[in-house]
């Protein structure tokens, strides 16, 4: 039985490449994502958040609360929606030690 689950994505064609070095490991950058979008402390940040921080990134108050509703329904965050990467983003910078 695995025990984790690793998402590949079509960044990735050119996996020998990058297993030895050649490119960028871009395929790494979604899994850590993908972690991050399901990690609770991702969305306590998030509902933490006020539209007057993300105002300036152009995030309007509606895809915010709506972002908000679906962590507070129990809906799982869709990593390809752009809303999503940007606020993974913020998080990253503000995150960061």
């Amino acid at each position: 039985m695995a025990e984790r689950i690793k998402y590949i994505d079509k960044e990735s064609n050119n996996l020998d490449d990058n297993l030895i070095g050649l490119e960028d490991v871009d395929y790494l950058e979604y899994s850590k994502d993908y972690e991050i979008v399901k990690s609770k402390e991702f969305k306590q940040w998030l509902l933490a958040l006020k539209p007057k921080d993300v105002r300036d990134k152009e995030i309007s108050q509606q895809a915010l609360y709506k972002i908000k509703s679906n962590i507070q329904s129990g809906k799982p965050l869709n990593l390809k929606v752009k809303l999503i990467k940007i606020l993974i983003k913020l998080y990253k910078i503000n995150k960061r030690p």
